[in-house]
């Protein structure tokens, strides 16, 4: 397939999904609530790192009153914060392909996406915890290979390219768990081989979500000035806003691309 064919498919899928949502405002919120859990997790999460690591540079009396039991709390609260956020974005990162179908066929009903979703929830939660387990054991890999290494600036790097890398090699495997009759292992397979049958397509349509994450990641570090702090949270709604036609664009892609193959 030719650049250029590759781009106005693009185009074509990417215009037909911002038409669908213009039509089924609905489909925003769901991200958009997500956005705002992230959001908030982000903001605290970078913090408690900002303190971890200015702690390494606290006096002796700074550090002897230190308020390690709040900033534990704080830690623990955020983990299980996040977990939530977690499971609640896998749920509609497995109802979207439905909502989206639905919307297609100009029947969309959140609650009959719902029913027609609960037979494949525990395989999208059992994907989201594998995919999870992946990402992290990968992290740790490419931690240990950093500090080995000493490759501190390559490695900031490094986490982009592979954060980026899951985004393309599974960009199709909510829509094969929910609406293709395989096993896990088989749509993860499936949608690798997928991706890369389709890889140039793919490559644009992963960098839509990907882009406006690392630049809320850059931002949330400045956070603690007002001016970067509105413009974090400008970022995330835009990010909940970009996330809802990435989700529509996400299962469009999959009716017509894969359909044809």
């Amino acid at each position: 397939m030719s650049k250029k064919l590759v781009f106005f498919k693009f185009k074509s899928i990417l215009r037909e999904s911002i038409l669908l949502l213009l039509k089924n405002p609905f489909l925003f919120v769901p991200k958009l609530l997500i956005a705002f859990f992230y959001g908030v997790g982000t903001l605290v999460a970078v913090g408690l790192v900002k303190e971890l690591f200015s702690f390494s540079s606290f006096s002796t009396e700074q550090m002897l009153s230190f308020d390690f039991t709040s900033f534990f709390s704080i830690a623990i609260l955020l983990m299980l914060f996040t977990l939530f956020s977690f499971f609640f974005d896998l749920f509609f990162n497995g109802l979207y392909p439905i909502l989206v179908r639905l919307a297609l066929k100009k029947k969309l009903s959140f609650l009959d996406g719902v029913n027609l979703f609960k037979p494949k929830i525990f395989s999208v939660f059992l994907t989201g915890v594998f995919l999870w387990v992946l990402i992290t054991l990968v992290s740790i890999l490419e931690s240990f290979l950093v500090i080995y290494y000493n490759l501190s600036k390559e490695g900031f790097v490094l986490s982009f390219l592979i954060t980026f890398l899951f985004a393309f090699l599974f960009y199709f495997l909510y829509p094969k768990i929910v609406f293709e009759n395989k096993g896990i292992q088989e749509s993860f397979c499936s949608s690798v081989f997928d991706s890369f049958k389709n890889k140039k397509i793919v490559f644009l349509l992963s960098s839509i979500p990907f882009i406006v994450s690392v630049l809320k990641l850059i931002l949330a570090y400045f956070s603690n000035d007002l001016v970067f702090l509105i413009i974090f949270w400008v970022i995330v709604i835009l990010t909940g806003v970009i996330y809802s036609i990435h989700s529509v664009v996400n299962q469009i892609a999959y009716e017509k691309i894969l359909a044809k193959n």
